[in-house]
């Protein structure tokens, strides 16, 4: 049985492979002008391969474009050291409930402390998994439950080259086969010796081996198809070389995380890359670059055209004479070629396709993240509108991923404090009885889609204030607080900086009771004042009627 599954696994997983040969092809391209060290370029570990594929590199500004572009998309959703979502009570009504706040608030700090610990590895695999997705569209991480260690999650990056999957009618992942080398060390380690194909075991048994030989292997999670365990998917580890299934298991949640920049085949899930679609003007550039190094290289070190009669051989090197290089009549017979080619054309040429291609990488868009120090607040709120339109669409998919990766987390820490592992603060009955958390970005992504609420409501108030020259009554409709709260949030403000609702409050009526006992002493201090003018009026009104 556990033969003829391997087998199964196998040839499906080579199936799906057979499928995107013309993604793969597009790929290699992609890897060859702007990201030579990847696995597309050469399967092979060389360093000879490596230094082979860097010298085909005749421009390096493609590579660095592309880790700019990834490390801006970085910044753009996932920024270190902000929290970059918060959670918050699916029932609205409980927003503003004390106790809610304070259980949503510690979760989300531990959370977010389990996710970048050191030894999680969120960090280390969210950089190469966002490079690939400005490359070639499809970043992956694999997210998987820790047992007994201080970090209940480790990440991993997966290249795309090891990965072929398939999605579910609402286009999410649920099956995917992962093909990577292990040594057969590694495999001992993984799985046990007991469970190890007798040829892996004899490389571990070789004294020359010592278990350093690889094998591929195949991981391949798919939906459960066991009714009798609570396991939504499957997951089987296979041996290629031997066909052999060294463990089967489950997984409640698909431990792969992926996301398609843009799809344009509906029967594959891969998408239409930042990369890709540079992939003309990184080529361009590459040649232009070539062209204006070869036009500089003939200006700066000229061809010499050499006169019949000249015999001797020409020493071009400073300082050297040249015996016969002139004549008796005082005529050079060894002069440089003019070749009239334009260098500053060229420089042109280069920037230009350069340009086209941090375009394609959103560069351009990134670069104006910084608001100008001289920027009024609707000045800001008006081109962060603006970039929003333009930056929103292509990278909404990235955050479903990150919304899919954070629900894998959850579930896994929720398990773990019902099996006594971890400690965590409990949920408000209140809370658990109404629906539960809920996600919300607070990333500057989704700062970006608040300023357009932000800025819609700056110019309606603008407004309102222009009719209020007319009648001041009309302010009263304007709820300014609320006003308020939505442009922090638009400008990233951190929570702590605002004051909570109730303490708005409490500041207010502390305030009009200063202002009434303020009013009550100057109203006293004021009758005394009167008493005091009164005092000799009265007295000589009494010393007259005594009179």
């Amino acid at each position: 049985m556990a033969d003829s599954l391997a087998n199964d696994i196998i040839v499906r997983r080579n199936s799906l492979e057979s499928d995107r040969v013309g993604f793969r092809s597009i790929w290699r391209r992609v890897s060859e002008v702007c990201d030579p060290l990847s696995s597309f370029n050469d399967t092979s570990p060389s360093s000879k391969w490596d230094v082979e594929r860097l010298a085909k590199i005749g421009n390096s500004r493609p590579v660095i474009a592309l880790e700019r572009s990834a490390s801006a998309a970085l910044s753009l959703l996932v920024p270190s050291g902000d929290m970059w979502h918060d959670l918050k009570p699916i029932d609205d009504d409980l927003i503003d409930n004390k106790a809610v706040q304070q259980y949503t608030s510690a979760y989300r700090k531990r959370l977010f402390s389990y996710r970048y610990d050191s030894k999680a590895g969120f960090q280390a695999a969210i950089g190469p998994a966002y490079r690939e997705m400005m490359a070639y569209g499809v970043p992956c991480i694999h997210v998987e439950e820790q047992f007994g260690s201080d970090a209940p999650f480790l990440y991993r990056y997966i290249p795309l080259e090891q990965i072929v999957f398939t999605v579910n009618a609402a286009g999410i992942e649920d099956t995917v086969y992962r093909k990577f080398p292990m040594t057969a060390k590694q495999m001992a380690q993984k799985f046990g010796e007991d469970r190890l194909a007798e040829p892996v075991k004899r490389v571990l048994e070789d004294p020359k081996q010592r278990g350093e030989k690889h094998f591929d292997i195949i991981h391949a999670v798919y939906p459960s198809t066991n009714d009798r365990n609570d396991f939504a998917f499957d997951d089987v580890y296979v041996d290629v070389d031997n066909k052999k299934v060294m463990r089967e298991g489950g997984q409640y949640e698909m431990p792969y995380l992926f996301s398609s920049f843009g799809r344009v085949d509906p029967r594959l899930p891969y998408g239409y890359s930042p990369g890709m679609r540079a992939l003309p003007d990184m080529k361009a550039a590459h040649h232009a670059k070539r062209l204006l190094m070869r036009a500089a290289e003939k200006n700066i070190d000229p061809p010499y055209g050499v006169h019949q009669d000249f015999e001797g051989v020409l020493n071009i090197n400073a300082g050297a004479k040249n015996r016969g290089a002139i004549n008796s009549r005082g005529q050079q017979l060894v002069q440089p070629l003019a070749m009239g080619g334009n260098p500053g054309l060229g420089n042109e040429m280069f920037e230009m396709f350069t340009n086209e291609v941090n375009a394609s990488l959103y560069l351009d868009l990134f670069a104006v993240f910084l608001n100008k120090p001289d920027t009024t607040a609707t000045e800001a709120l008006i081109r962060a509108q603006e970039r929003s339109d333009l930056l929103s669409p292509p990278f909404e998919q990235q955050e479903a991923m990150l919304g899919r990766l954070v629900a894998r987390e959850i579930s896994i820490l929720n398990r773990k404090v019902e099996n006594g592992e971890i400690n965590l603060p409990a949920m408000p009955d209140m809370l658990r009885d109404n629906g539960g958390i809920d996600l919300e970005f607070t990333s500057p992504l989704s700062q970006l889609r608040r300023s357009r609420q932000a800025s819609n409501n700056m110019q309606a108030i603008n407004a309102v204030g222009q009719i209020a020259q007319y009648d001041p009554g009309v302010l009263d409709i304007v709820d300014f607080d609320e006003a308020a709260y939505e442009v922090g949030q638009s400008f990233g403000a951190a929570p702590s900086v605002w004051r909570d609702r109730e303490a708005v409050q409490a500041i207010r009526q502390s305030r009009a009771q200063q202002q009434q006992a303020m009013q009550a002493q100057e109203q006293q201090e004021m009758q005394v004042e009167q008493a005091a003018k009164m005092a000799p009026v009265l007295e000589t009104m009494a010393g007259g009627g005594q009179q």
